[in-house]
């Protein structure tokens, strides 16, 4: 059997009752955590956008909602928004760190849920397996070393949305699959270098980031089509000339796809950003917290900052052009984590980007690249970094930080607390905890859409 018509059988089979307790909880603080950072990414200059043209091109036909603001639009245009909302301010999730399975597959499995009036078990388990092939598919087909560091994106990603809307849509096992060869051929570009990456004539940095929202669409719109009536596009993942040549990948073990499926739960492999901006930020992040803490300075007391570690020559931007350039700069980073910045969408205004605290920061901090770190991301999946800080009174301190060893453990509370932050700028207080009760027992829940008609204001 081919390994696209597995996965096709696996996404169109199960039903909510198969999945284990702890599968079923972890699937409810994903979501959660999405909805905290879709109402964080509508504060967003780009977030506006992405529901502006949602409304111009989405509207007439009212069949899903725009979380935060509340118009109701095509199915397929209220993904592409919501779904570009979840990662306006770069604040999801990842699992693997191979795939931001959150923000795709939860706003489709919403998006088309309102449309079929599915229930709160409908939703955990179209989600589950969102997350679960989508992770298969994008484990198997990462690069090697020497050719990610040439071409490399997550243009696997569709097929998480396309499985969570399959499920919800009732698609067969073939019908699955052909959603499955939709998506594979609406899928974009590896474009991730081009812009990802302190190139001077790519300033500000292409906001539409990877294209996130249209890759839930297309995985969306995917599944649409197959429902009604689409035929052939079998095996999309089959073969030396599969997804993963497509995609630009050198290499790809289909075994990985398949191997000990309906035993693993990849959800539970989640991990949820603990800062607003690209994920190799996050270990210098915490790192900082950490030197503070342990030796009790604060940025006035700082006189140089210097970090060793991946990814330097795309993420030294010294001086960030906008929100998406500042969510992508080390420096930037650096410099809010120890000016102690919220961690709110206001970090990234145009008022704070051009502040002169921050711009006095920048200038005490570089960033270096360390050629073992690059092989530890590529052939380990670690992000590892040294972070350097001189201070005034002459002390100089030094700590190695790494990701996922010194990564916090983030669970149901403390995704609360972040979506309760988030959520605070958007929606009265009364709604906020009706969101959170209604996440909680989403188990209970009659139809999707009792859900979507909190998430806006008053």
């Amino acid at each position: 059997m081919s390994v696209t018509k597995a996965l096709a059988e696996y996404a169109a089979s199960g039903t909510f009752n198969d999945l284990p307790d702890e599968v079923v909880a972890h699937t409810k603080i994903c979501i959660l955590n999405i909805l905290g950072a879709a109402m964080g990414g509508i504060e967003t200059r780009v977030g506006q956008m992405h529901i502006n043209l949602a409304k111009q091109t989405g509207g007439g036909i009212a069949e899903a909602t725009l979380l935060g603001d509340g118009t109701k639009v095509s199915t397929a245009m209220a993904t592409y928004a919501n779904a570009s909302l979840a990662f306006a301010l770069d604040y999801e999730d990842v699992v693997c760190y191979c795939i931001h399975a959150g923000p795709v597959t939860i706003p489709a499995a919403m998006a088309v849920g309102e449309l079929v009036n599915a229930n709160g078990r409908d939703l955990i388990i179209a989600i589950e397996r969102g997350y679960e092939i989508g992770t298969r598919i994008g484990n198997s087909m990462q690069p090697s070393a020497e050719r990610g560091a040439k071409v490399w994106g997550q243009q696997y990603t569709p097929f998480a949305p396309c499985i969570a809307a399959s499920h919800l849509l009732g698609l067969n096992a073939d019908e699955t699959e052909v959603a499955m060869g939709i998506a594979g051929t609406y899928a974009t570009v590896p474009s991730a270098y081009k812009y990802f990456g302190v190139v001077e004539d790519t300033r500000p940095m292409r906001e539409a980031k990877l294209g996130w929202g249209w890759m839930a669409l297309g995985g969306t719109f995917a599944a649409i089509s197959a429902k009604e009536g689409f035929r052939g596009g079998h095996g999309i993942l089959d073969g030396d000339e599969g997804f993963w040549i497509m995609a630009g990948s050198d290499r790809c073990d289909h075994d990985v796809m398949i191997n000990n499926i309906g035993q693993t739960h990849y959800i539970l492999e989640t991990e949820f950003k603990v800062h607003p901006s690209i994920a190799w930020n996050h270990p210098v992040h915490i790192g900082l917290l950490k030197m503070q803490s342990e030796h009790n300075f604060t940025a006035d007391d700082v006189d140089s900052v210097r970090v060793k570690g991946l990814g330097a020559e795309r993420i030294a931007d010294y001086k960030p052009a906008g929100e998406v350039d500042a969510m992508f700069s080390l420096p930037y980073t650096i410099a809010t984590t120890l000016l102690g910045d919220e961690l709110l969408p206001a970090m990234y205004s145009e008022k704070r980007i051009s502040s002169s605290d921050v711009g006095e920061m920048l200038g005490k901090i570089k960033i270096e690249a360390d050629e073992k770190a690059e092989l530890a991301w590529f052939n380990e999946g670690r992000m590892c970094f040294d972070i350097y800080i001189k201070l005034k009174d002459g002390r100089e301190l030094h700590e190695n930080a790494e990701f996922a060893r010194d990564k916090p453990d983030l669970g149901k509370n403390e995704i609360e607390e972040k979506f309760r932050q988030l959520a605070k700028q958007v929606l009265p207080q009364d709604k906020i905890d009706k969101v959170v009760d209604t996440v909680n027992h989403l188990e209970e829940l009659d139809h999707v859409s009792s859900l979507t008609n909190l998430l806006v204001p008053d």
